[in-house]
């Protein structure tokens, strides 16, 4: 008998992503800030054409940095799992000693 069940993820038990839904909400922003840069520059100065721009950077930004955080947290806790298995598969000896 083996301490670690190994069963099948299921999606229900999956902790839900909130990335997917945060990176689309924030690519109309990125997309838009932009064009409205162009579009009312001449009313809007240079200072605040910069301001603008520099944001829409910024949100283009954040859009990929979170899949890739939410991708090397994935893959820290499959290390994570990985090497508790292996401690647990090492145990495993010791807890058939004592019966």
């Amino acid at each position: 008998m083996t301490i670690l069940k190994k069963t099948a993820p299921s999606d229900e038990d999956a902790p839900r992503s909130t990335t997917v839904p945060t990176t689309t909400a924030l690519l109309p922003l990125a997309v838009m800030l932009p064009a409205v840069t162009v579009m009312f520059h001449d009313r809007f100065g240079a200072v605040a054409s910069a301001a603008l721009v520099v944001v829409s950077l910024v949100l283009v930004a954040a859009g990929g940095a979170l899949p890739a955080r939410n991708t090397a947290q994935a893959d820290a806790a499959a290390i994570r799992a990985r090497h508790d298995a292996d401690v647990l598969d090492k145990l495993e000896p010791l807890a058939g000693a004592r019966r």
